[in-house]
């Protein structure tokens, strides 16, 4: 089976550290490095998860071209996800997006747009996305089984 290369880039959200530490328990998963303009975020995600610090590459560039990876983690603060997205995309790699999705419609048209070019994947990290009861209510509204949807509440 595939082994996942993963890059984690930009940690200005904290979830960075999650989604890293999912990474790294996943066994098909290898973390090929790190980048940030600020290395000074970088450095306690690493410590607390025993990531190498020589995993780490200021420049977001390099590192992409050097690792090569199949994924790319971003967690840049919500208002540079499209910008974030049209620098990595051209990399041809998948990419999974901190929530939300988009400070704007626009910008989400430009991600969409961006990865669509490259042929790969642009996921956002909405875990509720994946609770088993809206994977099924999901099924059945497909399947027409439930009928047209009107609205949703969900506690």
């Amino acid at each position: 089976m595939k082994t996942w290369r993963i890059v984690g880039i930009n940690f200005d959200h904290m979830h960075m550290g999650d989604l890293l530490k999912q990474a790294l328990a996943h066994p098909r998963v290898e973390l090929v490095g790190v980048s940030d303009e600020q290395p000074d975020r970088v450095w306690p995600v690493l410590d607390r998860l025993g990531i190498s610090r020589t995993l780490f590459e200021p420049d977001y560039r390099r590192l992409l071209e050097r690792t090569n990876p199949d994924l790319a983690i971003l967690c840049p603060a919500t208002a540079e996800h499209g910008e974030w997205t049209e620098k990595v995309a051209p990399f041809g790699v998948h990419i999974l997006m901190e929530k939300p999705f988009a400070a704007t419609l626009a910008e989400a048209d430009r991600m969409i747009a961006a990865v669509a070019r490259s042929g790969k994947q642009l996921a956002i990290n909405w875990p509720l996305r994946w609770y088993p009861s809206h994977v099924t209510a999901k099924r059945l509204i497909d399947e027409g089984t439930i009928g047209e949807l009107l609205q949703v509440h969900y506690y």
